[in-house]
């Protein structure tokens, strides 16, 4: 399989939990303090997950009016003071080399998540992409990151991969959930048979059950998506055929439908990433992504 070297990162959405600062500015440049002591804007951690997986273009699908203030914050255009402090000087460098790497893709009516990755198919021209949550940050539990994690599995079993966790019963309404065979070698990795997006509560007890993650009666929980997707070209044939179809769930052109038709076309792995995934799109998830980044950096003794 050919290596990945291209990730997709959709940020198209409205920022409609997190109003009014979404007014003033994109959800996607909300500032966390990284565990390095750097303010750095969401966006900016999400690709830099990427590259540290060996990615090299990253197409960014966002609105219109999302474009122009991500191009400025990616440039090298600093204030001359910035630039007289070594550390600062070293960090601007660092957004121009990545502004180097961007491209966007419009996508002005969003139809779904799928749809976000369907304006990228010019960018993925026909090689395998790495999807990642435009409001989803990472801290891995070892010092491989979780996206490279993701990666490492590809290049061993030459197939789609997607990252998993495991959920509760009461969060199927927000979760993709997969159904799969654990692996005899790796009992994180696992040989997807079934993906369903949101579904209720008894499709799910019928049919997405897996051995291992729920032991009886009484622990109803299921194995959900993690938040990063390593896909092969199928996917945008796939998506192609959603599109000009109309096939949708919950209205809107789906990732996880594509992804399960991809299951039985040509096969899917799974694998329950070693670490942490934390949410940026709502008020109580955001505090809780910068507390949790906060306690992994240079000044987690000034929390209270």
């Amino acid at each position: 399989m050919p290596s990945i070297k291209k990730a997709i990162i959709p940020i198209a959405g409205y920022g409609t939990r997190l109003f009014p600062a979404t007014k003033g500015i994109p959800k996607a440049l909300f500032p966390i303090i990284d565990r390095d002591g750097f303010a750095k804007p969401i966006i900016q951690l999400i690709i830099e997950e990427a590259l540290s997986a060996g990615v090299e273009e990253v197409c960014i699908v966002a609105q219109p009016h999302q474009v122009e203030p991500i191009t400025d914050y990616f440039s090298g255009d600093v204030p001359q003071a910035i630039r007289e402090k070594p550390e600062l000087a070293i960090q601007a460098d660092k957004l121009l080399e990545i502004g180097r790497r961007l491209q966007f893709a419009i996508q002005s009516v969003p139809e779904g998540f799928g749809h976000a990755i369907y304006c990228a198919m010019d960018f993925a021209a026909n090689d395998p992409v790495i999807v990642l949550l435009g409001d989803h940050l990472y801290i891995p539990d070892k010092d491989t990151t979780c996206a490279k994690q993701l990666v490492d599995v590809y290049d061993n079993v030459g197939k789609s991969v997607t990252s998993l966790d495991i959920c509760d019963e009461s969060e199927l309404s927000v979760n993709g959930i997969v159904q799969g065979i654990a692996s005899e070698d790796n009992s994180n990795l696992f040989q997807l048979t079934r993906i369903a997006e949101k579904p209720d509560v008894d499709f799910a007890r019928e049919y997405m059950r897996v051995d291992g993650i729920w032991d009886n009666d009484t622990n109803y929980k299921y194995l959900c998506h993690f938040g990063i997707d390593l896909l092969t070209p199928l996917l945008f044939d796939i998506l192609n055929y959603n599109y000009k179809n109309k096939i949708l769930t919950h209205g809107e052109i789906q990732l996880r439908d594509a992804m399960a038709e991809m299951v039985t076309q040509e096969g899917m792995y799974g694998y329950s990433v070693e670490g942490k995934r934390y949410d940026t799109g709502n008020p109580q998830e955001l505090l809780k992504t910068e507390y949790a980044f906060g306690r992994q950096g240079p000044y987690q003794d000034k929390l209270l």
